[in-house]
């Protein structure tokens, strides 16, 4: 058993989310149960951050009966926070119905569920592909004046865009901007990876421009998403403009975006595996799909890249 020199409350509490995290139940158990065996009365957080743990595992009977077990012997009554992890942590588990049945027992508690409740289980809806209940629980926040959230358009629009109901996704996001809610860069990418998807590559390029004209820089997502299009479509002057634009804004590119470059350069592994490693010389010998106007700018960016990343790591140490 874990020796600890301070019996408060927090001390524990910041332990056993220490445990939670890294997944080690058994000692967030025991840490837990120490607190209690000292006669320290946990607080909301450490019962919330306890019932997330077991969720975490699957055993949603356990974290129930645990959360029984709390209110019996009063350490915290039920209230808003520890529902919606609940819920959460069903709806993450797969147990649709449950996670409902918990949404009507806040009433039953006089509580009254807020925007984060209804966007989990309109979240889970959708993930299931049952959209007309998605919708039903949408407008039933409206109804009860609740305002739904950035995250929770994100969720609407990632959920109908992702499966091509693109007419469904942009019609959400002309909601969002009539109730005023600002649009951010993940609910665009939403769009933006649905739109290319749907292979109409002339309205991303559209919708990307007019990311930047509202104000949303576009991130690495976002330029990796048309040059993987660009690329599967074989547009490789596209590609490299993209590449070079992304270099310039000092946007850099991850592993997924070189994957996305490179993927139809060469079906060769070992010039995929050179052009990654920055050997542009020994790599160019290997080139077939591409022009070699477009070859040499396009190798001339990754150099440029690796140069960076180079100068970087240098500056550092």
């Amino acid at each position: 058993m874990l020796c600890l020199t301070c019996d408060h409350v927090k001390t524990y509490t910041t332990l056993v989310k220490g445990f939670v995290k890294k997944g080690n139940l058994s000692m967030a158990t025991a840490t837990y149960d120490e607190m209690l065996e000292k006669g320290i009365k946990p607080d909301r957080y450490a019962c919330t951050t306890r019932l997330v743990g077991e969720l975490q595992l699957g055993d949603k009977d356990k974290a129930f009966r645990l959360q029984e077990e709390m209110v019996a012997k009063d350490h915290n009554a039920r209230d808003l926070i520890s529902y919606n992890v609940c819920i959460d942590g069903l709806c993450k588990v797969g147990d649709l119905e449950r996670a409902i049945e918990f949404q009507r027992k806040i009433f039953r508690d006089s509580l009254v569920p807020d925007h984060v409740t209804y966007t989990t289980v309109i979240r889970a809806y959708l993930e299931k592909g049952r959209f007309k209940m998605a919708k039903v629980l949408y407008q039933e926040m409206l109804r009860k004046k609740l305002s739904p959230s950035v995250v929770t358009y994100f969720v609407l629009i990632h959920g109908h865009a992702k499966v091509g109901r693109l007419q469904q996704a942009f019609q959400y996001s002309g909601e969002m901007e009539k109730r005023d809610v600002r649009p951010n860069v993940m609910t665009c990418n939403a769009l933006l990876h649905g739109i290319c998807k749907a292979g109409e590559i002339d309205e991303a390029y559209r919708y990307f421009r007019k990311m930047e004209e509202d104000g949303i820089p576009p991130n690495k997502y976002s330029y990796t998403m048309l040059i993987n299009k660009n690329s599967d479509l074989g547009k490789w002057e596209e590609v490299v403009e993209l590449y070079g634009e992304m270099l310039d804004k000092e946007i850099e590119p991850d592993a997924y975006t070189r994957w996305a470059l490179f993927k139809h350069l060469d079906k060769d592994h070992a010039a995929r595996e050179l052009l990654l490693q920055g050997k542009t010389q020994l790599a160019l010998s290997y080139g077939r799909n591409l022009s070699s106007v477009v070859e040499a700018r396009l190798l001339e960016h990754i150099t440029h890249s690796y140069l960076q990343v180079w100068q970087r790591q240098e500056e550092k140490e």
